[in-house]
C-alpha cells in the first residue's frame, strides 16, 4: 500500500470521527471559557504524553489569541517535578493547581484514555467547572465527575482522538479570539 493511500485513510477516519463530536458540547466550553475571560479567571489544562502536548498549545493559544489566563499545568516541569516527587505523582498536577486556585476557576482535563491517574486526581479535587477532552475508552474514569462539558471522540485510534482534540482547540481558541 502506497502513503498515498494511507495518508487517504487515516484523513478519513479523522473525517468520520470530526462528524461524530458533538458541537453542543463545544459551543458549552466556548461559553464557560468565554466566562473565565469576562471574570479574570484561571484555566487549568493538564494532560500527559501527546495530551500534554495539546494542552500547551491550546493554554498559548487562549491566552495569546483570546484573552484567557491559561496556564498548562505539565509546561511547569521543575514545579510538577518537584510536587510529584515530594508528595506523589498522583498528585503532581493537583498541588500546584491548589496554590493558584481561585472560586471559579476552570480546568481542562485532556486524557484519551480518561484513566490518566494525575489528570483523574485534577477532577477529582477540581470543583466545577471542569471541561472534558477524551477518547474512545468505555471506563473513562473521568466521565464519573460529571463534567460541564465534555469533547469524546469516537475512536480507538489514539492518533485519530489527539488529532479531533487539536482540531477542536483550536476550534474554540479561534472563536474566542475572533470576539476580541
Amino acid at each position: 500500500m502506497d502513503t498515498t493511500h494511507k495518508s487517504r485513510i487515516y484523513m478519513s477516519k479523522v473525517m468520520v470521527a470530526i462528524s461524530h463530536i458533538n458541537f453542543d458540547e463545544i459551543e458549552k466550553c466556548i461559553k464557560i471559557l468565554r466566562e473565565a475571560r469576562q471574570t479574570d479567571n484561571n484555566v487549568f489544562i493538564v494532560g500527559n504524553g501527546g495530551s500534554a502536548a495539546t494542552a500547551s498549545h491550546f493554554a498559548n493559544d487562549l491566552l495569546k489569541m483570546a484573552n484567557i489566563r491559561a496556564l498548562c499545568i505539565p509546561d511547569m516541569t521543575p514545579t510538577t517535578l518537584a510536587f510529584g516527587n515530594d508528595n506523589g505523582w498522583k498528585y503532581q498536577f493537583v498541588d500546584p493547581i491548589s496554590k493558584l486556585y481561585n472560586p471559579r476557576d476552570v480546568l481542562v482535563a485532556i486524557s484519551c484514555s480518561g484513566n490518566s491517574e494525575n489528570v483523574v486526581a485534577c477532577a477529582d479535587w477540581f470543583q466545577k467547572p471542569i471541561l472534558l477532552f477524551t477518547g474512545n475508552n468505555p471506563k473513562c474514569r473521568l466521565a464519573g465527575f460529571n463534567p460541564s462539558a465534555s469533547i469524546y471522540v469516537d475512536s480507538d485510534d489514539i492518533t485519530i482522538q489527539e488529532s479531533i482534540h487539536s482540531v477542536v482547540c483550536h476550534a474554540i481558541a479561534r472563536i474566542l479570539g475572533d470576539e476580541m
